[in-house]
């Protein structure tokens, strides 16, 4: 692999500030736009002027994780705390995936007094986050320009020609040009964000949802993250179950016109891109967010199942539950996996309702007591100590996220009072996206990080045989 100017400062153990030197036009951003244009804000349209053709595909992105990407109160107040520690470094590569406009019009500008820890601004179609004209506008990646040869940190080469990239080879436009890319229609176009990666530590993979998806079935299956995001969630659990891309699922319905005119196609994508995030839409009250809320829950409660039996003998009972992740196209959790949280809640009683044994069960305060079994990555600093700040990441000490189509089991042994030989075993598996604790420390305003039940069982049993 080539050694380039990043490569080598990343050698010398420099810091963030010392990585402005990498020839990348908007560093630590791997973006670049066509020709070495320096675009000016106003060439790229409001999504809103897309609505009128376009009435279905605007309405699955308003409210999506995606129109708010740049307003997300979570992500601006983490990345101003960035902006501050790292003097300024983070600005494009986080920007570069949660405003492309903005990272390459350079009209990001910071506000110290703005929000707890400062704000960002920027201009027009720049603070509608990952919008229409952002993914429309991609003519190529470019991850053969990237200091580790992979896809991440918005290795996206945009356009400013006004032309309108997309999946259909035989479309016709009225209002713009249009130009097929094959880039579109496959999970390399999503990898160029759902890959991050520190560029102070050896490039650690932060985030690696796309890798994931590389390494799981659904890639050999050339099941592709359009498959399951840009579909209804039943369409995505078929997919799942019958391990076939959406187009060859019979009686898919999910025909359609791509445009207002346009003629009838035997599938066209939705672009509500849901995935877990039932938080933050909601919270910001945007056109839309509540009903990404609902589909986000769904989708979540869609994807697990548990298994459990109980070995041993009366007196050394030991429960043994199984998750399983059926229908996740990439590890549970994904995404900032030392963030997100999966994790059991188990409760053992006796025939008269007395407890035996009780884990996983939020205190009063909304946090996860000692003990809890948590699917998630453990992140820290170079010194080993635990971390949450993602410029600060250097590794994972404990890596217990479960893999598509994969599971993991826990053990719980427990011990039944003099006497007692009819129990009950009550199993929950929750997720929410965040820690309360990442809420109070990040959000001006108290929150109560609400978390999803995504599947749950009830056994009955006597000595150690169900009943």
């Amino acid at each position: 692999m080539k050694k380039t100017t990043l490569a080598l400062l990343l050698s010398a153990g420099l810091p963030f500030a010392a990585l402005a030197a990498e020839p990348m036009p908007y560093p630590l951003s791997n973006l670049t736009v066509k020709d070495g244009v320096m675009p000016e804000v106003s060439q790229f349209k409001d999504a809103k002027s897309c609505k009128g053709c376009h009435p279905r595909q605007f309405k699955g992105w308003q409210g999506s994780m995606h129109s708010i990407a740049f307003i997300d109160p979570v992500f601006q107040a983490e990345w101003a705390m960035g902006e501050t520690e790292t003097d300024g470094a983070t600005r494009n590569l986080c920007g570069g995936c949660h405003t492309a406009i903005g990272t390459v019009t350079q009209t990001v500008e910071f506000k110290s007094e703005s929000g707890k820890y400062g704000g960002f601004t920027t201009q027009a179609a720049a603070t509608q986050g990952v919008s229409c004209e952002v993914c429309h506008s991609v003519v190529d990646t470019n991850i053969d320009k990237t200091a580790n040869g992979e896809h991440g940190n918005a290795s996206l080469e945009l356009a400013t020609d006004g032309a309108k990239r997309g999946p259909l080879s035989d479309a016709k436009a009225r209002g713009h040009k249009v130009v097929y890319s094959e880039l579109h229609t496959k999970s390399e176009f999503c990898a160029n964000c759902h890959n991050v990666f520190n560029p102070v530590h050896d490039d650690f993979p932060l985030e690696h949802t796309y890798q994931e998806w590389k390494d799981s079935p659904y890639a050999k299956a050339e099941i592709q993250c359009q498959d399951c995001h840009m579909v209804p969630v039943e369409t995505a659990v078929r997919v799942a179950d019958e391990m076939k891309p959406a187009k060859q699922l019979k009686d898919h319905g999910l025909g359609g016109k791509a445009g207002m005119g346009g003629g009838h196609r035997d599938l066209v994508h939705d672009h509500t891109f849901v995935g877990g995030n039932a938080v933050v839409a909601p919270l910001l009250g945007v056109p839309g967010g509540e009903e990404h809320a609902a589909e986000a829950k769904k989708r979540l409660q869609t994807v697990a199942e548990l298994n459990a039996i109980v070995s041993g003998d009366a007196k050394t009972p030991v429960l043994e539950v199984t998750v399983h992740n059926r229908r996740a196209g990439h590890d549970l959790p994904t995404s900032l996996t030392f963030i997100r949280q999966v994790w059991l809640e188990v409760v053992i009683t006796d025939n008269q309702g007395k407890e035996i044994l009780r884990s996983g069960t939020l205190t009063a305060d909304n946090s996860l007591p000692d003990g809890t079994v948590v699917f998630q990555d453990t992140a820290v600093d170079i010194h080993g100590k635990l971390e949450h700040k993602p410029w600060k990441v250097a590794k994972f000490s404990v890596q217990n996220t479960i893999p598509a189509k994969g599971s993991k089991t826990v053990s719980y042994p427990f011990e039944l009072p003099a006497g007692v030989t009819d129990y009950r075993v009550d199993v929950k598996l929750h997720y929410r996206s965040f820690d309360q604790s990442v809420a109070d420390l990040l959000l001006e305003d108290k929150v109560t990080v609400p978390s999803i039940e995504m599947t749950q069982l009830q056994q009955s049993y006597q000595g150690t045989s169900l009943k």
